[in-house]
C-alpha cells in the first residue's frame, strides 16, 4: 500500500500544506499560461479586422463584376477590373489569415510554454521530496518488522538523532543499547520512528488497549 502521509500529526500538517501550496502554485501557473495566451491573441485583432474587411470588399467586388457582366455592350470590360480587384481582395484576406494564424499558433505555444513550464517545476519539487520520503517510511516499516530490525532502528537513531533527543529517552543511551536493554532499545527505535513521521502499530497479535 502505497503511503501518501505521515502517521504523527504535526509530519502529516506539513505534508499536507506543502500539497495545498504546490496545488495553488500549479492553479496560477495554469492562470498564467491563459492570461499569456490571451493577451498574445489579443495581437491578432487588427489582423482579423483586416481580414474581414478584405473577404468583404472581395465579396462586393464579386456581386459588382457578375452584375456589370449582364450589361450589355460594356459588361465584359467593365466585369473583368472588378474580378481582378476581387482577387486583390482575395489575396489580402489571404494574409491577413496567416497573420492570425500565425500570431494564434505563436499564442498557444507561449501559453502552454508558461503553464507547463513552472508546472513541471514545482511538481518534480513536490515530488521527489514526497517520494524520498515515502521510500524511507517504507524501508523503516520493512526494518521494524525483521528479525533485529529494532536493534538496527535504535542504533540509527544514536547514529542520527540529537543529544537532547538521545537523553530524552535514557540517560546513558549508548551503554543501555549495548546492554540490549528492550525498554531502551524500543524507546530508541520508536525515536527513530517518530523521526521518520511513524508511530509503531500493533502487532496482528497484540492485545487491543
Amino acid at each position: 500500500m502505497v503511503r501518501w502521509y505521515a502517521d504523527l500529526p504535526a509530519v502529516r500538517a506539513r505534508q499536507v500544506t506543502a500539497d495545498a501550496v504546490w496545488l495553488v502554485l500549479v492553479t496560477a501557473s495554469v492562470l498564467l499560461g491563459r492570461a499569456v495566451n490571451g493577451a498574445v491573441s489579443a495581437l491578432a485583432a487588427p489582423a482579423r479586422g483586416f481580414t474581414g474587411g478584405a473577404r468583404d470588399l472581395e465579396r462586393q467586388l464579386d456581386g459588382a463584376g457578375e452584375n456589370a457582366a449582364d450589361l450589355p455592350l460594356v459588361g465584359d470590360e467593365l466585369a473583368g477590373p472588378l474580378q481582378r480587384a476581387a482577387d486583390g481582395a482575395a489575396s489580402l484576406a489571404a494574409a491577413g489569415q496567416q497573420q492570425v494564424d500565425a500570431v494564434t499558433q505563436l499564442a498557444t505555444v507561449l501559453g502552454l510554454a508558461s503553464a507547463a513550464v513552472p508546472v513541471v517545476l514545482v511538481t518534480l519539487l513536490r515530488l521527489v521530496p514526497r517520494r524520498r520520503w515515502q521510500r524511507r517510511a517504507d524501508e523503516t516499516r520493512r526494518l521494524l518488522r525483521t528479525p533485529g530490525g529494532e536493534e538496527l532502528l535504535a542504533l540509527r537513531a544514536l547514529h542520527t538523532r540529537s543529544p537532547a533527543e538521545l537523553l530524552g529517552v535514557h540517560p546513558e543511551p549508548v551503554l543501555a543499547w549495548r546492554r540490549g536493554d528492550p525498554a531502551a532499545v524500543r524507546a530508541l527505535a520508536d525515536l527513530q520512528l517518530r523521526a521518520v513521521g511513524l508511530r509503531r502499530r500493533p502487532a496482528p497479535g497484540d492485545a487491543a488497549p
